[in-house]
């Protein structure tokens, strides 16, 4: 039944490094995962580390006999099916060595019990010894959404022989900052899962952009192992983005649009908030009734007609304004003739009082 899948396996792991679409961190990957899972008769776990070529070598030496004898071949179907339960293991991609050392020197133990033991008895003496080994093993952390590129979760699988990245973009998704024109804002670049040293940060900017295209960005400032964070004095409307590296590959990028404004930042937030609700109001509210516009046109009418005839009936109902004399002019040369003119009647009216009197 396991002839048939060989030249379909082949294919596949030839194919594997070349085709982009199932590299590490790819979904496509998974779905190799699961192919190779399923295929009867194939487990390329024990194809990692002990080679077609060691295993006959193996039950040549356990057996005495070559390829062709009968026993031979109960060897090697005994390798394969002792080999089953090893698809499932997954390790850390820094103890991936280590997982190969465990079964190697389980090989090796085998080896060492020719004669002493039946090699089905010292085979599953083996296998005991590699699930000891590996529960002691410490567990790769578990990725964490919803991007980056987080090398210390990444764990080699036993059913690929490859090793597994997080399905995770590189970039995060743009995050909404509010910020005034006159303050101080401080952005953070941190992230949640653990970097190797001689770590490198470039801080980028897009004005009066939001954008996640690296082309469009100009290059703020550059540091190693510095701060992971950048204050502003006085934010500009853009996206400012944070790059995280190492000499070999980058770790994650992270984007942050300022929505600046001269105004206070929860008084905008909250007039956007009513906006929306007034642009939403012909689906949220429904419209007055018909009867409600007229009761309310009829209400207005009659308080109309009410004052009108108490303005015809009563006339002395409107309140006198009261009048306020404006000085004719401002000119104090004006002024100084005016006061002269008036002094000058006041002396002509007694001259005639006192001719009169004579």
């Amino acid at each position: 039944m396991g002839c048939w899948c060989a030249p379909l396996v082949l294919v596949l792991v030839l194919w594997l490094p070349q085709n982009p679409g199932i590299r590490a961190g790819r979904l496509g990957l998974w779905w190799w995962v699961a192919l190779v899972s399923w295929l009867p008769g194939v487990h390329p776990c024990l194809l990692c580390f002990l080679a077609p070529t060691d295993q006959r070598q193996l039950c040549r030496y356990i057996t005495g006999t070559n390829a062709k004898d009968a026993r031979h071949q109960l060897c090697l179907e005994a390798l394969v099916k002792a080999a089953e339960p090893l698809a499932s293991v997954t390790v850390g991609e820094e103890q991936h060595m280590a997982l190969q050392k465990i079964i190697m020197d389980a090989v090796d133990f085998v080896k060492k019990q020719k004669g002493k033991k039946s090699f089905e008895v010292s085979l599953q003496e083996a296998i005991k010894k590699i699930w000891a080994k590996l529960s002691q093993m410490e567990e790769a952390p578990a990725c964490i959404p919803p991007c980056g590129n987080q090398k210390a979760a990444r764990v080699f699988q036993c059913a690929t022989c490859h090793i597994m990245h997080c399905p995770f973009p590189l970039d995060c998704p743009v995050q909404e900052v509010w910020a005034r024109a006159d303050e101080v804002i401080t952005l953070h670049c941190d992230v949640p899962f653990a970097i190797p040293l001689n770590w490198s940060i470039t801080w980028m900017f897009a004005k009066d952009m939001r954008t996640q295209d690296l082309t469009l960005f100009e290059e703020l400032q550059t540091g190693e192992e510095g701060p992971l964070s950048l204050t502003l004095w006085g934010p500009v409307q853009g996206t400012i983005a944070c790059h995280l590296a190492d000499l070999f590959e980058p770790f994650i990028r992270k984007y942050f649009y300022l929505n600046v404004s001269g105004q206070n930042v929860e008084a905008e937030q909250g007039l956007q908030a009513r906006l929306r609700v007034v642009l939403r109001w012909p689906h949220d509210v429904a419209p007055l009734h018909p009867m409600a516009w007229l009761g309310l046109g009829l209400a207005l009418g009659s308080m109309a007609l009410v004052m009108l005839l108490g303005l015809a009936f009563y006339p002395d109902f409107l309140p006198s304004i009261p009048h306020k004399e404006v000085p004719a002019t401002q000119d104090p040369a004006r002024a100084s003739e005016v006061t002269g003119f008036a002094k000058g009647n006041r002396v002509h009216k007694k001259v005639a009082e006192g001719l009169g009197s004579t």
